[in-house]
């Protein structure tokens, strides 16, 4: 009976442990998924901490994140964390794998109805688009991103769906669309309360500044994310910052503050080994080089940027690094291959619609066409450039092409067209002027604010400590004065020490006050500097259209007449009307290449090419052009140069001298007179002399012909006008040829304009 009764209460207490068993069991199921969510969690925050950290050990975590949802069966999970692999794939120019991640993330997110993710997926996608050039696809992809982010308010995915699309119409042109997307986005982060990824939106807001020529709206953007990132220690954001400020320094012309930046980002990019950044900055720290003419550092710099835009399909930055080859090769001379670097360039830039791209490459080809002498190609990549610039709002790419259009014109000898682009030309040039006349403003205006908040800073942190030692002080008086007598010489010392601290604080005050005072000055003087080169330019232009509208006005006369009253004229009287029209047009040229060449050296775009040539062989090109004046005056021209005369100097500048003495010859001398051209050897250099039989030049008039600054208008014989400038013109490119210019009286009457240039064949006499 006992035996019984123990196998019932065995029975009855085993069947109460089986039953709290199985109740304890399910909530340790569940315990343990949400552990395991948990875990899933922390993996996937780790892989967005900023810093230094390798995008190895995220993938790393990435992968156990997937592996744990799958576990546990958690699809929105596992779409996080296919997510978290593809950005990483992405940052190391892995973007096919990549590619693969974002669609499984994408399928998966459609199947399972997790909007969110399937929002994310299409951003994320539409950024390898982008990568790879694809950018209208891209932009579709964005938009339907931003159509779930607003329609299911995920207010963060919006404003990365507006940036994204702000980045696709940044890059096709369309800048002032471009910032309304921006702006957008940074409202939406700034009520979030995310002030990181409303800086970085920040970035490409001043990236759009840049190219509009606002470039202290641009360095201020750029300079506050520094100063958020470096606090925050976010080395991605930081290479990209920096990268920004290089770019923006290298605009105002400051190649050294430049490297150091675009240096600083290659360095963070090599950290966190991110191919499509180092790419960047390869391409950004190769134009430094260019623009300091360091050729080969340039090269090889362009094509480290072309190697690893090729290893990750970067169509973009491979476009950049193309066009900026093909102009290393121009630079060289090697213009066959800068041809075939171009033409790869626009190739690639017009299946991927990238309009910039396009117009650079197709300028950079227009110049290499130009050193191959085919100026009908030249011509067609130039108005290429053109149309394409018109699009994308790049005003240096206009002023530029019109000089190349110019240039082919001069070439095909089509005058009227020659003149139309130049005045396109000088009209870009003058915004230019005025672009870089708001560079230097905006560079003064961001260095003195840098410097004064400075200074505001260690003015207000002297004045803490000054407030610290203050409140040291009166404790140390309290106690001083419970311990009376004891401690007066303590109080001595405190005192003196007291003293002491004001007489150095007043002398540091002295001398911020003088700093200021000195920086007051500087910004005066360069403000002076500003009004006398505006002054400088409007007397240029004012020149330009006073000079040449009186010469056209008689062409425009000459040719209506001729147009009306061709039939009713007698032949002798058309022939003399040819014979006024031709050399009409010949003064128009003449006055024009004046102008130009004129126009250019005032605005030092003239820089001397001094090799060796013929003198009999330059002078007799440059006297051909009067021919048929000359034979109208009847007017001898005799030239007395020797065959072996060879000159070292710039040949264009010497035509240009030559040519005006001989028209001022022709001037001022009367019919059937004599012109005479002489050189004589001396030491080092030849003096060329240039004599007439005219009416010679007052004495008064002797000392101030050649001055820059005295207007001196003159009439020939023949009532021809001129302004004077063609004789100060003919000091400035003796000048620059390593000679001096002077006036002599001729025995025989009229005057003699010599000049001096060095000579080729270098004896010791």
């Amino acid at each position: 009976m006992k035996k019984a009764w123990q196998i019932a209460l065995a029975l009855i207490l085993s069947s109460h442990w089986l039953f709290f068993t199985s109740s304890c069991q399910k909530p340790s199921v569940e315990i343990q998924k949400a552990q395991t969510i948990s875990e899933i969690g922390k993996l996937l925050s780790a892989t967005n901490d900023t810093g230094p950290v390798s995008t190895d050990r995220a993938i790393e975590s990435a992968h156990k994140a997937v592996s744990m949802a799958k576990s546990i069966q958690n699809d929105s999970l596992l779409i996080r964390s296919w997510l978290v692999l593809g950005d990483n794939f992405r940052l190391q120019g892995e973007n096919d794998e990549a590619f693969d991640f974002f669609q499984d993330a994408l399928d998966l997110s459609k199947k399972s109805g997790f909007e969110r993710g399937k929002c994310q997926s299409l951003i994320e996608t539409g950024t390898i688009y982008y990568i790879r050039g694809l950018f209208d696809q891209s932009s579709e992809l964005f938009h339907k991103a931003l159509e779930i982010a607003q329609k299911k308010k995920y207010p963060d995915l919006e404003a990365n769906a507006l940036n994204q699309i702000g980045k696709y119409l940044h890059t096709t042109g369309h800048f002032e669309e471009s910032v309304i997307y921006y702006q957008r986005a940074i409202a939406i982060y700034k009520s979030l309360g995310n002030s990181q990824q409303s800086v970085s939106v920040l970035l490409s807001l001043g990236k759009t500044y840049n190219n509009d020529g606002n470039f202290y709206m641009a360095l201020k953007f750029y300079l506050d994310a520094f100063t958020a990132y470096k606090k925050a220690n976010d080395f991605g954001n930081l290479a990209d910052v920096c990268n920004h400020l290089g770019t923006v320094y290298l605009s105002l012309n400051q190649p050294d503050k430049s490297m150091e930046y675009h240096r600083k980002a290659m360095n963070y990019r090599l950290i966190l080994n991110t191919p499509e950044g180092l790419a960047n900055s390869y391409n950004n720290i190769g134009k430094v080089f260019l623009t300091k003419n360091q050729l080969d550092s340039a090269q090889l710099y362009f094509s480290k940027a072309l190697f690893n835009c090729e290893q990750i399909g970067y169509i973009k930055g491979k476009v950049k690094a193309l066009t900026n080859m093909g102009k290393v090769e121009t630079l060289r001379a090697n213009f066959p291959s800068a041809e075939r670097y171009l033409l790869q360039s626009i190739s690639i830039a017009r299946n991927s619609g990238y309009v910039a791209g396009i117009a650079e490459a197709s300028l950079e080809l227009g110049n290499a066409y130009l050193g191959l002498h085919k100026s009908d190609s030249a011509r067609q990549f130039f108005q290429l450039s053109l149309e394409k610039a018109k699009l994308t709002n790049l005003v240096q790419l206009d002023h530029d092409g019109y000089w190349g259009l110019y240039q082919c014109s001069l070439i095909e000898k089509d005058f009227k067209k020659s003149l139309e682009y130049y005045t396109l030309f000088a009209q870009t040039e003058k915004e230019l002027m005025q672009a870089r006349e708001n560079q230097r403003l905006a560079e003064l205006r961001i260095s003195f604010e840098t410097e004064t908040k400075e200074k505001d800073n260690e003015m207000l942190r002297k004045y803490i400590e000054f407030q610290k030692m203050s409140i040291l002080r009166k404790d140390a008086f309290m106690w001083i004065f419970i311990a009376a007598l004891g401690l007066t010489v303590a109080f001595s010392a405190m005192f003196y020490f007291r003293f002491e601290n004001k007489k150095k604080a007043n002398r540091k005050l002295e001398l911020l006050n003088h700093q200021v005072t000195i920086q007051n000055q500087e910004l005066e003087k360069l403000n002076k500097e500003l009004e006398i080169a505006n002054r400088e330019k409007d007397k240029v232009f004012s020149i330009i259209t006073h000079e040449l509208r009186n010469p056209l006005f008689w062409f425009k006369n000459l040719t209506e007449m001729l147009s009306l009253k061709y039939s009713t004229m007698p032949p002798e009287k058309v022939q003399k009307t040819l014979n006024a029209l031709d050399e009409s047009a010949k003064n128009a040229f003449h006055l024009m290449d004046n102008l130009l060449h004129w126009s250019r050296s005032r605005l030092n775009r003239i820089t001397p090419v001094i090799s060796e040539h013929s003198m009999e062989k330059l002078v007799s090109e440059s006297s051909r052009m009067y021919e048929t004046i000359l034979k109208q005056k009847n007017i001898q021209l005799i030239t007395n140069l020797s065959g072996d005369s060879f000159i070292r100097a710039d040949a264009d500048l010497f035509m240009c001298v030559v040519r005006n003495l001989v028209s001022n010859a022709i001037k001022f001398t009367p019919e059937n007179g004599t012109i005479e051209i002489n050189s004589d050897r001396e030491r080092q250099h030849y003096v060329i002399s240039v004599c007439d039989s005219g009416i010679g030049i007052d004495e008064k008039y002797k000392k101030s012909i050649f001055n820059s600054e005295v207007n001196s208008i003159s009439v020939g014989l023949l009532s021809e006008k001129g302004s004077g400038f063609g004789l100060k013109l003919c000091k400035e490119f003796v000048k620059m040829n390593r000679g001096k210019i002077w006036i002599e009286d001729n025995s025989d009457g009229g005057s003699c304009f010599c000049f001096t240039v060095p000579s080729a064949n270098l004896i010791n006499l």
